[in-house]
């Protein structure tokens, strides 16, 4: 297995490579159960998520038996009671393993805590013949905002041969304070704010073109943090032009046309650029970018006037590159 692709429906479509294969002792299982620990939205706590049908997607659980599952929010202040403990323990019929089940509840919850997790996910949780009760498969998501106190997992990440194979981008957009997420497309987007970047690559999409990336800059980005943006994008292959969308709310327009000039200048930037101003001094920015744009020939930059505008001259410049 080692080094083939692995594809199933847990994994991209192009699957992903083997990189290490856990062996373990098999286990002979009797009762095949479903242990959850996650961050409940309607409680606003931590919450138990339980069945007693295990071993298939909870989803497929929600819709074929929802009554089968309990839910059991978790106030922080008192942890995990005896209480809460021994109604999973009744409510899966694990009575004959209470001791067992009740422990391994208390250091998944433990874990769950210490680690800063969204989710820790143990299914199927099994017995065994002999009355033993097994953490057969485990999924586990950390809060990426957590990361700077996980500092051992984010060690184990880089020299696991085990990791997960993680994009480089990724990697240097967390670096830089930049929320980054590669997609298949050929159009870059930089865009400052998560609802702003998704409209526009909503309305990439509506105009016939495939956004490449979700790069949210946030609200206050320098110049240093554009230029990694840019090194992002430039890098990309499958980039054909990059759309900058950006709202002058905070910082004004024409500190940010300041900023992306340059980083502009700072990177061998070879990829076409579609600039979308609106806010404070748009104007302004937008008349410093066509200044710059006409100055020099090494950055091609396109303003635009709204966000149709700069949606539709962005699909048309990644077909004709592509062509070429």
């Amino acid at each position: 297995m080692i080094g083939y692709k692995l594809v199933t429906h847990q994994t991209p479509k192009e699957g992903l490579q083997v990189n290490a294969v856990l062996v373990h002792e098999g286990v002979d299982i009797v009762r095949q159960l479903y242990l959850a620990f996650i961050l409940d939205r309607n409680s606003q706590k931590p919450a138990i998520v339980a069945s007693i049908n295990g071993g298939m997607e909870i989803e497929e659980v929600a819709k074929t038996d929802p009554n089968s599952i309990i839910v059991l929010p978790i106030d922080v202040n008192t942890g995990l009671t005896d209480d809460i403990a021994n109604k999973v323990v009744d409510n899966l019929q694990l009575q004959t393993v209470r001791q067992q089940a009740i422990e391994q509840l208390r250091n998944l919850y433990k874990m769950f805590i210490t680690l800063d997790a969204t989710q820790v996910e143990i299914n199927p949780w099994a017995t065994d013949p002999k009355n033993k009760l097994f953490c057969i498969d485990a999924k586990i998501n950390v809060d990426d905002n957590a990361k700077f106190r996980q500092k051992e997992l984010v060690e184990l990440r880089k020299t696991s041969v085990a990791s997960e194979q993680v994009d480089p981008h990724e990697e240097l957009a967390l670096a830089a304070g930049l929320n980054y997420v590669a997609l298949d497309g050929n159009i870059g987007c930089m865009v400052n704010g998560a609802g702003l970047a998704m409209a526009t690559m909503d309305i990439i999409k509506l105009y016939g073109g495939d956004p490449a990336n979700f790069l949210d800059v946030g609200g206050g980005a320098n110049v240093e943090q554009v230029k990694t943006a840019f090194e992002i994008l430039n890098s990309h292959p499958k980039v054909e032009t990059i759309l900058i969308n950006i709202f002058g709310g905070i910082m004004k327009c024409n500190i940010i046309a300041e900023g992306i000039i340059k980083a502009a200048q700072l990177v061998d930037l070879k990829t076409p650029l579609v600039v979308r101003l609106t806010g404070t001094n748009s104007q302004q920015g937008a008349k410093m970018l066509d200044e710059f744009a006409k100055s020099q020939t090494k950055v091609q930059i396109t303003t635009a006037t709204d966000l149709d505008d700069a949606a539709q001259k962005s699909v048309k410049i990644a077909k004709v590159s592509r062509k070429q």
